[in-house]
């Protein structure tokens, strides 16, 4: 690694590169997306569905163990609701701090 000297690096006596193609188009102009907004919302709908699906496992399954024991293992049953709990634990924990950055940042102004 080279390392340069303040003089080195002030104005033009390095030229910027660029380290993938993602980073800058061939005009030197920044790569636009169509949506910046959907890869957020895309991800947060996604865990929200496997909260949600987390969910319905575990309750298929107390109700298998209830109907049916033999059939299911309390391990499994157990394993599942603490699957399910944990997850949704995490969102509120997501979700409280989401709401407390939205705030904050409503209150710098």
């Amino acid at each position: 690694m080279e390392i340069y000297s303040k003089q080195q690096v002030i104005g033009d006596k390095f030229g910027l590169e660029t380290s993938q193609k993602m980073h800058i188009n061939g005009k030197n102009d920044p790569v636009k997306s169509d949506d910046p907004v959907k890869p957020f919302a895309e991800v947060l709908f996604n865990a929200v569905d496997q909260v949600n699906q987390l969910q319905i496992d575990s309750n298929n399954l107390e109700q298998q163990w209830i109907v049916a024991p033999d059939e299911v293992d309390i391990h499994q049953v157990m394993i599942a609701s603490e699957k399910a709990r944990l997850s949704v634990s995490f969102m509120k924990t997501i979700v409280e701090k989401a709401m407390k950055a939205y705030n904050d940042i409503m209150m710098i102004r």
